[in-house]
């Protein structure tokens, strides 16, 4: 289990987080918004736009693999494009990261920090670029050739590279968002070990909001196809704007 510094060994409240749980909580309702996101991002690229992940980068190198073996070598276009998209989103991302939680000279972040300001800006561009695809599909529809559509499933890919790499540079506060092999791996693992404590229900509820995620997304899809790409944009951008407005800190009565 991965324990943030917020939580003790159990799962539980740690002093930090104890002492003023409203960020703490902002940032793990946060981290549910981006994984809904991410499912329904996900979900659009592979029912409406060649078959390709825009998240799960694993899944894509195998579409490749077989493809490079002589199993439909047609298909190769739309996993390489997502692949692209989510290498360039990720190496765009990076150095703006760098300037988040790591360039701190407190330490790591912590559970009950704010976001830094650059891993909250990557966000808003990851909403800016999700808006850009969702104006497109709306415009345009899905019904579009192969070029267009490998465009479209590297620009959602870009977004997810910005995300990930944005969540990851978090740390102990960050969880993940957009592959969740490990997180399902551990949260079994702690249901196998019948330990009081030792599974996290908010991984439990990241995985839901995944699934949740691609369900909403194809059913919004399938009644109104031109506005299927706005809720994952919607999302994300709610996201960027509830980190911006942050509360004011609490003044103690002696103050």
């Amino acid at each position: 289990m991965t324990i943030t510094s917020g939580q003790d060994a159990g799962g539980r409240a740690g002093p930090d987080e104890a002492r003023d749980p409203a960020p703490a909580l902002r940032s793990r309702l946060a981290l549910l918004g981006l994984s809904f996101a991410s499912g329904a991002v996900d979900a659009l690229a592979i029912v409406a736009l060649g078959g390709a992940f825009a998240g799960v980068m694993t899944g894509n190198l195998i579409f490749l693999g077989a493809a490079a073996a002589g199993e439909s070598p047609e298909g190769v276009w739309s996993p390489a494009a997502a692949l692209c998209g989510y290498l360039v989103g990720t190496a765009v991302a990076t150095p703006f990261a760098r300037r988040g939680p790591a360039s701190r000279r407190s330490g790591p972040q912590r559970a009950h920090d704010p976001w830094p300001w650059p891993i909250v800006a990557l966000i808003g561009v990851e909403g800016a670029l999700l808006v850009a695809v969702a104006s497109v599909w709306a415009v345009l529809g899905e019904d579009l050739g192969n070029p267009w559509r490998c465009v479209l499933v590297a620009a959602l890919a870009l977004a997810m590279g910005v995300q990930a790499t944005a969540i990851l540079s978090l740390g102990p506060a960050g969880a993940p968002t957009t592959f969740f092999t490990s997180t399902l791996t551990t949260l079994f693992m702690g249901l196998s070990g019948a330990r009081r404590g030792s599974v996290d229900p908010w991984a439990a509820a990241r995985l839901v909001c995944l699934v949740a995620g691609a369900s909403a997304a194809v059913l919004v899809r399938d009644r109104v196809s031109g506005w299927a790409a706005v809720l994952p944009a919607a999302l994300v951008v709610a996201v960027a704007v509830t980190m911006v407005v942050r509360p004011r800190p609490h003044r103690s009565a002696r103050s």
